[in-house]
C-alpha cells in the first residue's frame, strides 16, 4: 500500500499544473455563470455563450485527457514499460492508479464547494450536487479508458481516439447503407439505445483493466474494444424493444426542499392549498438572497406609465441528483417543476400570485441551473377585492417569494395568508 501512495503522490506531481489549470477553468466558469445570472435580460447573452463554452468544451476536455496523464509514466500497453522492472504488481498499480483518479474527480467538488455553500446549499443538497458532479466525472473519464489503456503515450493516446471516431463513422455508414435501420414504425427508441451502448462500454472498459493491468495482453484489449464497438453499433441500428424503467423522467425538484420550510396558505380556485416556501428576496433592485440551494437576485422593479409592473430576476437552483439513465442523450425530460411566484408585503399580509414567463437560455453549472425571469402584471387585473391606493409605496416594503407544492397548482385567485 505504502508503494501505491508512493505512486499516487508521483503522479499528482507530476500533473500539478495541469490540475491548477482545470481548477482555474472550473472557477472560470462558476464566475462567468455569476457574472451573467446578474446581468439583465439585454446583457448577459454573451457571457452566456461563453459560459458554456468553458463548461461544456474545456472542463470536460480536461476531465478526458487526464485518464491519459495518470497513465503516461507507468503505461500499461508497452511490452517493455519502466514499471515491469520495479517491485510492483499490476494489482497494486491499478490500486494506485484507482486512487489517483478518485483524487483528480475530488478538484472540481473542491473548487466548487464554496460557490455551493454560498448558495446557501444544505446538507441534502450537498449531497446531491456533489453526486452530480463525480458522476459526470467518472462518465467523461470512463469514455477514455479504453483508448488510455492501449495507448503507449499521450500521442498515441489521440491518434487512438480519432482512430476510434473514423472507425465509428465508417461502421456506421457500412450499417446504413446495409439497410440496418429501425422498421417502419417502430418507435425512436433513443433511451433504451444510449442505455445499452453505455453499459456496453462500461463493461468493456472493465474487461480492458482487468487484461492490461493483470494480465497484460494488448490484442485481447484491442479485440474487446473493436468488438465493443461493432456492437454498440448493432445496437444502436438493430434495438427494438423499449426498456419499462427508462421512461420515467427525472425528478423536477429535490425532496429535501420541503422539509423545515415554512408553509404559506394561498388560495386555489377557492380552496387553500399550502405551499412550501423555499426561496425570498427584498423587491428591490440590486437585492439577493440565497435560502437551501435557491438563490433570486433582482435585476430591475419598474412600474410604467400604464401602470404594468415589470420585475426582471434570476435564479440559481441546486438540481436534484441523477442516475446514469436520465444522462444519456434522449433521456425522458425532467418535469416542469411545481414552482410559483409571489409578491407578499408583510405589513398587510396579502399575497399577489403573478404569472412568469418562460425562461429562455437556460444555464446549467455545478449541478445548479441558472435562468432569467420576467414577471408583467397589471395590479387591477390581478388584485382580489380593490388594489392599494399606492401601488409604487406597496411594492416597497414587498418581497418576491419562491413557493412550491408536490402537485402542480392550477390558476391561482389572491387570498390572505
Amino acid at each position: 500500500m505504502r508503494l501505491a501512495w508512493h505512486i499516487v503522490r508521483k503522479d499528482l506531481f507530476r500533473l500539478r499544473w495541469i490540475l491548477l489549470l482545470w481548477a482555474v477553468v472550473l472557477a472560470g466558469g462558476l464566475v462567468l455563470a455569476t457574472i451573467q445570472s446578474g446581468l439583465s435580460a439585454e446583457t448577459y447573452y454573451p457571457f452566456w455563450i461563453v459560459t458554456n463554452i468553458v463548461v461544456v468544451g474545456f472542463q470536460p476536455l480536461f476531465a478526458f485527457g487526464l485518464v491519459m496523464g495518470l497513465l503516461h509514466d507507468d503505461p500499461v500497453a508497452e511490452i517493455d514499460a519502466f514499471w515491469i522492472t520495479r517491485p510492483i504488481s499490476g494489482g497494486e498499480l491499478l490500486l494506485a492508479k484507482a486512487l489517483a483518479l478518485f483524487l483528480c474527480a475530488l478538484v472540481p467538488v473542491l473548487v466548487m464547494f464554496p460557490f455551493w455553500l454560498a448558495h446557501d446549499c444544505g446538507i441534502a443538497q450537498l449531497g446531491a450536487v456533489v453526486n452530480e458532479t463525480l458522476l459526470g466525472h467518472f462518465l467523461v473519464a470512463a469514455a477514455a479508458l479504453p483508448f488510455a489503456l492501449v495507448s503507449a503515450n499521450g500521442s498515441k493516446f489521440v491518434m487512438n481516439v480519432l482512430f476510434g471516431a473514423g472507425g465509428l463513422l465508417l461502421l456506421g455508414l457500412a450499417l446504413q447503407l446495409g439497410g440496418s435501420r429501425v422498421p417502419a414504425g417502430a418507435p425512436d427508441l433513443v433511451p433504451e439505445k444510449a442505455w445499452l451502448i453505455a453499459c456496453l462500454w462500461l463493461a468493456v472498459a472493465a474487461l480492458m483493466v482487468w487484461n492490461q493491468f493483470l494480465r497484460r495482453r494488448l490484442r485481447w484489449s484491442l479485440a474487446a474494444l473493436a468488438v465493443g464497438m461493432v456492437a454498440g453499433l448493432l445496437v444502436a441500428a438493430r434495438w427494438t424493444r423499449p426498456l419499462a424503467f427508462l421512461a420515467q423522467p427525472p425528478a423536477a425538484y429535490s425532496p429535501s426542499l420541503l422539509k423545515g420550510a415554512p408553509t404559506l396558505t394561498i388560495g386555489v380556485d377557492g380552496e387553500k392549498r399550502p405551499t412550501s416556501l423555499i426561496g425570498q428576496v427584498p423587491l428591490r433592485a440590486g437585492a439577493s438572497a440565497s435560502r437551501r440551494g435557491v438563490t433570486l437576485k433582482i435585476q430591475s422593479v419598474f412600474v410604467d406609465f400604464t401602470g404594468e409592473l415589470q420585475v426582471e430576476f434570476s435564479e440559481a437552483a441546486s438540481l436534484p441528483a441523477r442516475g446514469l439513465a436520465h444522462r444519456l442523450p434522449g433521456a425522458a425530460p425532467r418535469p416542469p417543476e411545481p414552482a410559483r411566484y409571489l409578491l407578499i408585503n408583510p405589513a398587510d399580509k396579502v399575497i399577489l400570485p403573478v404569472k412568469t414567463e418562460p425562461a429562455a437560455n437556460a444555464l446549467e453549472v455545478a449541478a445548479m441551473r441558472f435562468k432569467h425571469v420576467l414577471i408583467r402584471l397589471r395590479p387591477a387585473g390581478s388584485w382580489q377585492g380593490t388594489p392599494p391606493p399606492d401601488f409604487k409605496a406597496w411594492l416597497q416594503g414587498a418581497w418576491l417569494v419562491k413557493v412550491l407544492a408536490p402537485e402542480p397548482a392550477k390558476e391561482a385567485r389572491v387570498s390572505p395568508l
